[in-house]
């Protein structure tokens, strides 16, 4: 039995990290960035990756008495759906130290308040910007953005990135989130990638 506290909606977790953050405003980076290397960056190459943006939900929940008299409930978990994001970005930060502290920020940043959109200028200063490859779906169209959920990040140069894909609401799905993970892309190869964020990592999204 998979227990539950109010997780019906928690396809994509509202983290009590919102709290803690409430009044911080993010800033870029303070350490410097080293150009001579994310110089690669800009090169246009040979490389692609073939992506997956999901998560999963519960449509159903058993609610049940407990002996204090307050309610709990579990998911019903025939009533499992996939859920591939309807609106997403994605952002390559080639691997260096700035990197690593902008791809921390994001992550940890995400849910605040107008604070969505991954490659904002209050987070990244426009000097850093042409070194981010990125794309947006369902925005770009249907080369970058094939179907719901899945992408074509083509013409990369090789290379070590952290990949951040951003989940952003719709009218569908109130709620957004953030993931990070490393990837390197390969000349003349296509990279797999999946993102998955919900109720449970059955990790279904297929690139």
């Amino acid at each position: 039995m998979i227990k539950n506290n109010n997780v019906k909606r928690l396809f994509f977790a509202i983290s009590s990290s919102l709290l803690l953050f409430g009044c911080v405003r993010p800033t870029p980076p303070k350490i410097p960035l080293n150009i001579n290397e994310v110089s690669w960056a800009k090169k246009k190459g040979s490389a692609s990756i073939k992506g997956c943006v999901s998560g999963g939900y519960f449509e159903k929940y058993h609610n049940y008495q407990v002996p204090n008299g307050t309610y709990d409930s579990y998911p019903i978990e025939s009533s499992y759906h996939d859920n591939p994001s309807r609106n997403f970005t994605i952002d390559l930060l080639p691997e260096n130290d700035y990197m690593y502290n902008l791809s921390e920020k994001m992550k940890h940043y995400y849910l605040l308040h107008s604070y969505h959109t991954l490659n904002d200028p209050r987070w990244v200063e426009s000097s850093v910007m042409p070194f981010i490859p990125h794309i947006s779906c369902p925005a770009d169209g249907p080369n970058t953005c094939p179907s719901r959920g899945h992408f074509n990040f083509n013409n990369l140069p090789a290379g070590n990135w952290y990949i951040v894909a951003g989940y952003n609401a719709t009218k569908e799905d109130n709620a957004v989130a953030v993931t990070v993970q490393k990837i390197t892309t390969i000349d003349g190869q296509t990279v797999p990638f999946v993102s998955w964020f919900g109720v449970l990592n059955k990790n279904q999204c297929t690139p």
